[in-house]
């Protein structure tokens, strides 16, 4: 099976999953088996493009906005991109005319990140009415309420609530109490039976909670449908301590941890190998910032691009970005997540060839 095909059946099979996991929620199970579908309808698109030679990521992953309202250790966001070097952000309607644009090309998932995008409830409000996929959207949890709930059950988004494993790891990154009020919204989504999902960041401190059988399996009876776990990445001076250590990342590749959850679990950047190497720069995902950079990953902000005013598809065909795709094979595990990252001397160079050769 080639890279592609295989990375296209993998984010079909996540859907899938989390649809038959509890086939008594038939409304869960009803918005799972469509988004599945879709993602296959999407694959096809993706194919024909690749035929003519189109780069068309199967996964956009859009940053829309740098505000937060917490100030987490280690934070990628304010690490990656200080506050002082940065553009307007795109207004509602520009990332709107994107993220129909990307859909119309073939793009099957939209994530919705940040900052904190719940910050940017107008233009969650019209994405959240977007036909075909189902959106994730990262968030601390803290401005959830009545209305969110509302939208979250009702359209396209599905919160993905970021913790750090149990409340002191969460505590200790994010603040005190922080843990308990996303718990607490957890419990109120389902109740309403509406589809959420959770994201903890893996480090060397809280590896061994967040792979252990209590952990998994308390996100099982809080009703998650997806766990997204992120390998951090030493973005933030004086923060590669926080690594994983070898031993972590094999338990964390074996996938033995989650072997009869009820739920998918996602490892990212997970095995590329199996996908012949980096994803990154539209090979299989693609970043766009809040101010519309178009970067080949969000913990690697790359870029010589911008879609703040070209369309998507001539964005994609940078010759930065090219160079990546065209050299993913050299990019594969290393220690601290992102390949892209740590070799970032590496990615210069190539920008430097990029800029010459256009």
């Amino acid at each position: 099976m080639d890279p592609r095909t295989a990375f296209d059946g993998k984010i079909s099979n996540v859907f899938k999953s989390a649809a038959f996991s509890r086939p008594l929620d038939l409304k869960k199970t009803s918005r799972l088996v469509r988004a599945a579908y879709y993602q296959e309808s999407q694959a096809r698109r993706r194919s024909r493009a690749a035929a003519t030679g189109k780069t068309v990521p199967a996964v956009l992953i859009a940053s829309v906005t740098r505000k937060c309202n917490l100030d987490c250790v280690g934070c990628y966001a304010k690490a990656l991109r200080p506050q002082g070097e940065v553009a307007a952000e795109l207004s509602d309607d520009r990332f709107m005319e994107l993220f129909e644009e990307a859909l119309e090309l073939g793009t099957g998932v939209l994530m919705l990140a940040g900052g904190e995008p719940l910050l940017r409830r107008s233009l969650l409000e019209r994405a959240a009415l977007l036909k075909g996929p189902l959106i994730p959207v990262f968030t601390n949890g803290l401005l959830v309420d009545e209305g969110w709930m509302d939208l979250f059950g009702r359209g396209s988004l599905v919160p993905v609530f970021s913790i750090e494993g149990d409340a002191s790891h969460t505590s200790q990154r994010r603040g005190s109490g922080i843990h308990e009020r996303v718990l607490k919204s957890m419990e109120a989504l389902k109740a309403r039976g509406a589809l959420f999902g959770v994201s903890v960041t893996a480090t060397s401190g809280n590896a061994d909670t967040i792979l252990s059988s209590p952990f998994l399996k308390n996100l099982e009876e809080m009703g998650a449908s997806v766990l997204f776990i992120v390998e951090y990445v030493p973005a933030a001076p004086g923060t590669d301590g926080l690594v994983l250590t070898d031993s972590q990342k094999s338990v964390l590749l074996s996938k033995e941890p989650f072997r009869n959850l009820r739920y998918p679990v996602v490892a990212l950047p997970g095995d590329e190998e199996a996908f012949g190497g980096c994803l990154a720069a539209g090979r299989g995902f693609i970043h766009l910032s809040p101010e519309g950079a178009l970067e080949a990953c969000p913990f690697a902000p790359f870029s010589d691009t911008s879609a703040a005013d070209r369309c998507l598809s001539d964005a994609l065909n940078s010759p930065l970005l090219a160079a990546i795709r065209e050299r993913h094979a050299e990019l594969t595990e290393t220690k601290g997540g992102c390949a892209l990252w740590n070799k970032r001397g590496w990615v210069a160079s190539l920008s430097a060839c990029a800029a010459i050769a256009s």
